[in-house]
């Protein structure tokens, strides 16, 4: 099983566990948004799968991972949903990249 068949096979209510250079999250997933890789007049725009991670201390994570149908590219990126420096509530990069992600139902992905 692939990274992308790991993340594509999470749905919500699921416990996630992702890997960071620097921790460990756990949470579980409660909204998952999906779209298909297409082929456009601008050439292959690629598929996304974000899934919206909840910790036990109420942490709002954002998952973004984006792949190629035929292309060997994908990207998974962190968003954290806290307070901004003007004082709105965004979602902010924290700069972590997904090392690994363990699905509990089906063993560790790396």
């Amino acid at each position: 099983m692939t990274d992308r068949d790991t993340v594509l096979g999470l749905a919500c209510t699921d416990p996630i566990q992702i890997r960071t250079k620097h921790r460990t999250l756990t949470g579980v997933v409660y909204q998952c948004d999906h779209h298909e890789p297409e082929l456009t007049c601008r050439g292959p725009e690629p598929g996304e799968h974000v899934l919206y991670v909840a910790t036990p201390t109420h942490d709002l994570y954002r998952l973004q991972y984006t792949y190629y149908e035929d292309i060997e590219h994908t990207e998974a990126t962190l968003e954290h949903y806290d307070l901004s420096p003007s004082g709105r509530y965004t979602w902010l990069r924290t700069g972590a990249r997904v090392g690994a992600i363990t699905n509990p139902r089906g063993g560790e992905q790396a």
